[in-house]
């Protein structure tokens, strides 16, 4: 080609120098600057040429080769399920970094550890494989998975959320959907772990987001737990709404069923109560669980008698008490009532603030009577009137309560109390080996002292001094319970009254809870949360082979730490396309084959 274009050349200078002139000489100089340029840009070109496509020397040629070679093997390996050969011989390929296929080598990695849950190094070489490749969002979706096997729900949103960003349609849908899934699963575990701490309000918030993609394998768990959790904060109509969305989810759910049950006691319909818990008991097998349910059921029968009662549209139930013959007080000569309260430190269960909820109750009542009664402490039992106690045993009454946390037993003579024993329960009675709460020790103490000073039972469910309590109640004295003690001492004497400075407790103020007497709704059963679960695509399709031209063999040489490949044979040259697939913008990108270096 050189010589061809320098006759060309010299062809044009004879043409130039018959006849000389000036004209000539400068029209001759001019050609000659014009074919050395021209002769240089072109020899620079074709070297760039060389250089662009072919290797460094022949070590590079066999890198690629052996790269690929082992690539494919472990592509194949994988297809197969043998993901531990499969990473053998993939980390090989890596040995040869970098080459044209180190990204894809990469991430076949990450998924081959993925499924030998080697999460750690899955990890990594997804890491790597994104740094390699960083247009390519496949790595970043594979950390995702990686992520949500080792339930680092936070690390796995935020890779989805780079995922979602990919421009294929497809995948920005996938990514949506996966994320949406995780963030269920993740709000129900949350919101669970929230229930089990008592934070009911959190849980809510945290359910009513899981809620959002409903039906969802979780569904029937979350609305079970906002049903209790609903229950706890006393938002009776949502705790059902919730649990009957439950049981569309799951028909027999036993604990869903019981919770919807006892919401609708805490509402006073009585009817709906007692329906549920029939349905309840066709669920139940526990025995002592069914014991528990018929027993409630009989309560509630007479829960309903008496919240039909013409009294409870009266400002007091005095009416109850002069019907039950129970118009006890005690006399005006025997005030200040002497009160000894016991040591309770050999009682199991037993905290010293519960003598602080004593004197609260007294001085509640005492100012509740109009200031018609007053108290003191003695520490001389033998001179006491109300000796109050605690123990952690059961309390036997003759009333018609089977299981009761309080019981308070006055001696009376001609409707005058002489002295009361009374006797509080600090232990479960439903919980074997759980004490009583402090709220509920409180709560309890307030009704028993009512019951000392002489108050007799109501038939409202909404009073304090209801024959049980309720989730309506608030643990602490009603209008009609204050008015009926004021009318029960209407006749005696206003007298000096101060509160107890002891009465308040140091520390956050104490919250009355009403006592269970019944078999409170256990935690709903969130065993079998079902964690997120993704399909992983399937593999990209495997890299196609470069078209290599061999460089003679005497010139190769190994890798280090390369393992003996055999040598790659090339495919037929009628195969060749110079890497073109068709498409137009296939003219921007280097060929794949490779033309070895000039002879030395």
């Amino acid at each position: 080609m050189f010589e061809a274009l320098r006759r060309v050349v010299l062809q044009e200078r004879k043409l130039i120098l018959k006849p000389c002139n000036r004209n000539r000489v400068r029209r001759r100089f001019a050609i000659d600057v014009w074919v050395a340029v021209f002769t240089a840009s072109f020899s620079l070109a074709f070297l760039a040429t060389i250089v662009w496509h072919a290797p460094a020397d022949a070590a590079d040629y066999q890198a690629e080769s052996n790269a690929y070679k082992l690539y494919a093997q472990g592509y194949e390996l994988y297809r197969s399920g043998s993901y531990a050969q499969a990473a053998s011989a993939l980390s090989q390929a890596a040995a040869y970094d970098p080459t044209t296929f180190s990204g894809r080598i990469h991430l076949s990695l990450a998924q081959s550890y993925q499924q030998l849950k080697n999460s750690k190094e899955a990890i990594k070489q997804a890491q790597l494989a994104q740094k390699l490749d960083p247009n390519d969002p496949y790595p970043t979706y594979i950390m995702a998975l990686i992520y949500n096997d080792m339930k680092r729900y936070d690390l796995c949103l935020s890779s989805l959320q780079r995922y979602i960003n990919a421009p294929n349609a497809t995948a920005r849908a996938e990514a949506e959907q996966m994320m949406n899934t995780v963030k269920v699963y993740t709000c129900t575990k949350d919101g669970c772990e929230n229930i089990s701490a008592g934070k009911y309000r959190e849980a809510i918030r945290l359910f009513e987001i899981a809620a959002t993609a409903d039906p969802s394998q979780n569904s029937g768990c979350i609305h079970g737990n906002l049903c209790f959790a609903y229950r706890k904060v006393k938002n009776y109509p949502r705790a059902v709404s919730e649990g009957k969305k439950a049981l569309s989810f799951d028909p027999n759910d036993a604990s869903v069923v019981y919770n919807v049950a006892i919401a609708y006691m805490d509402m006073a319909k009585f009817d709906d109560s007692i329906s549920y818990l029939q349905r309840y008991l066709t669920l139940e097998t526990d025995g002592n669980q069914r014991a528990n349910a018929q027993q409630l059921i009989s309560e509630l029968a007479q829960d309903k008698k008496k919240q039909n009662s013409p009294s409870n549209k009266l400002p007091d139930y005095l009416d109850i008490l002069k019907k039950n013959d129970h118009l006890f007080t005690w006399s005006n000569q025997q005030m200040p009532i002497k009160i000894y309260m016991s040591a309770g430190t050999n009682t199991p269960g037993y905290k010293p603030v519960f003598r602080n909820y004593v004197l609260k109750a007294m001085d509640t009542w005492c100012e509740a009577s109009g200031k018609k009664i007053n108290y003191k402490v003695t520490k001389e039992k033998s001179k006491a009137d109300i000796i109050v106690t605690w123990t952690p045993n059961a309390l036997d009454a003759s009333s018609e309560l089977r299981v009761v946390a309080g019981l308070t037993t006055p001696e009376v003579v001609d409707n005058n109390i002489r002295s009361t024993l009374v006797e509080l329960r600090t232990t479960d009675a439903f919980i074997p080996g759980a004490y009583v709460k402090d709220g509920e020790m409180a709560a309890v103490t307030m009704h028993e002292i009512g019951h000392a000073l002489g108050l007799d039972h109501s038939n409202s469910i909404y009073d304090l001094m209801y024959f049980r309590s309720n989730g309506l109640q608030n643990g602490l004295p009603t209008k009609r319970d204050r008015l009926t003690l004021a009318k029960l001492y209407a006749a005696h004497p206003v007298i000096t009254f101060t509160p107890n400075p002891e009465s308040t407790p140091a520390g956050p103020p104490v919250v009355f809870m009403p006592p269970p007497t019944f078999a409170p709704p256990k935690l709903p059963d969130n065993s079998n949360i079902a964690p997120p679960m993704f399909t992983p695509p399937p593999l990209k399709e495997k890299l196609p082979p470069p078209m290599f031209t061999p460089p003679p063999l005497s010139q190769t040489k190994r890798a280090p730490n390369a393992v003996s490949v055999p040598t790659f044979t090339p495919p037929p040259l009628s195969k060749q396309s110079g890497g073109s697939s068709g498409k137009k913008n296939d003219s921007n990108k280097p060929p794949t084959f490779f033309v070895p270096p000039p002879v030395r």
